[in-house]
């Protein structure tokens, strides 16, 4: 009798447990290892040596990060599949967190993908994702996210940028369209004071030229702020525009997108004021049909500013770009706070010309170097005086060299210097340097 209990019970734990796997038809498990060595100084472009950096490293800091990543996904019945990110990244062995979140494994990516659902074209993503629209100029990565451990002194380099968030994507082949609701803060739950995303996106790509052209409409719905004087919770951005992208001739790449923006300005203590904003990124590529691939790429990027005396805020809201040109300016007073008080974040207020190069002397090596002049687009006022719209230059240089096809070298110089806006003590040259080993498997 024992033998038929312990026989039955093995047959119904087999008929719920052999169609339980038979759902899963591919399993497949990657990952990433990224090292790094990091040199910089006078970030905070003080020239002091004693001056101690808001981000909490001296002027000249030397420190090794770390990134690691594990990511399962999972191919079930019917079209649908789901994938899972692991991740770790640290700064090696810092007393400061030794005891917090060092070794701490972060939740990255956790979502589910249904295509052809309910309709063929259509796909649904549900859960924490990335997120890139066209060339990140406005929608690339959740910056808000970066670093949510406090446990690297490089947030620019964070590798937790996904959003939790709803895709849907109709695939009318050359029309894409996809429909995105994002929640960015969720703030209390019986509250109004949340942020929300919402993105429809429309690609259409050409049949010839490799030409494509995408219109987007970006609303986020800002109810963290809180206006006493006016009594208003709102600080909203709408945000429209297009990008269109050809090669007359496949050696050249031509391009531009342009943005405006509308809405609410809400802060504290002053009156609440019209947003009306505009941005704009102009580029053109040119390739050698040489046995080094040598290219060069010449860009103007623009993104306004607030005129004194100004009734609107014309100040760009950055969003959540997911595109940045250089190592150290497009993070100014944005992840690294300067000395200077005057100084505003270089995600807004800014324009720059930059040209890049590019070439491979070896197949496994690739060398790229810019050169990036920036200024301001409108006038900066500090204590009644105007300041110089000159903000500076930066030259980059990198190096890629692919070990193998899982391990790659790669070495960053990084110098800028500060133009006449900046006032002594705060206008010394900044200076990174990183060398990095990648591994993915």
């Amino acid at each position: 009798m024992k033998l038929v209990k312990a026989l039955a019970v093995l047959a119904l734990v087999l008929a719920i447990a052999v169609p339980a796997y038979a759902e899963t038809q591919n399993v497949k498990v990657s990952g990433s290892l990224d090292m790094f060595a990091f040199y910089r100084a006078n970030y905070d472009l003080n020239k002091d040596e004693g001056d101690a950096m808001a981000t909490g490293m001296s002027p000249d800091s030397e420190f090794l990060m770390s990134q690691v990543q594990v990511e399962v996904a999972a191919d079930l019945t019917d079209n649908v599949s789901t994938v899972i990110n692991l991740i770790n990244e640290r700064n090696w062995n810092e007393s400061a967190n030794a005891d917090a979140d060092n070794f701490d494994v972060a939740l990255d990516l956790a979502y589910v993908q249904m295509k052809e659902i309910f309709y063929s074209p259509l796909t649904v993503t549900i859960g924490r994702q990335d997120i890139w629209f066209g060339r990140g100029f406005i929608i690339g990565s959740n910056n808000t996210m970066w670093d949510q451990q406090g446990t690297i002194s490089a947030n620019e380099y964070s590798v937790q940028t996904a959003f939790d968030a709803i895709r849907a994507t109709l695939d009318f082949n050359p029309w894409t369209i996809d429909l995105v609701y994002s929640k960015i803060d969720e703030g209390g739950v019986a509250s109004e004071d949340d942020t929300d995303l919402y993105v429809v996106n429309v690609n259409y790509k050409f049949a010839e030229y490799n030409a494509v052209a995408e219109g987007y409409f970006v609303s986020q719905w800002n109810r963290l702020n809180v206006n006493s004087a006016a009594g208003e919770n709102s600080n909203d951005t709408e945000t429209i525009g297009g990008r269109i992208q050809f090669d007359p001739i496949s050696q050249i790449t031509l391009g531009a997108e342009l943005a405006y923006q509308w809405g609410d300005y809400d802060q504290s203590g002053i009156a609440q004021m019209d947003r009306s904003a505009w941005a704009c990124d102009i580029f053109g590529t040119y390739r050698w049909d040489m046995t080094w691939k040598p290219e060069l790429t010449v860009e103007y990027v623009m993104f306004s500013g607030t005129e004194n005396g100004d009734s609107d805020y014309s100040s760009w809201n950055a969003l959540y770009r997911g595109k940045f040109w250089t190592a150290y300016n497009d993070f100014r007073q944005f992840v690294y706070t300067t000395d200077d008080t005057g100084d505003v974040p270089a995600t807004t207020n800014e324009q720059f010309i930059q040209v890049k190069g590019a070439l491979k002397p070896l197949e496994d090596l690739l060398l790229e170097g810019s050169f990036t002049y920036i200024w301001n687009a409108e006038d900066v006022y500090v204590a009644g005086a105007n300041r110089d719209a000159q903000l500076g230059y930066e030259f980059d240089l990198q190096a890629t060299y692919d070990y193998t096809e899982d391990v790659s070298f790669g070495v960053l110089a990084a110098w800028f210097v500060p133009g006449d806006f900046y006032l002594g003590p705060n206008d010394a040259t900044a200076t990174d340097l990183v060398g990095s080993v990648k591994v993915t498997f």
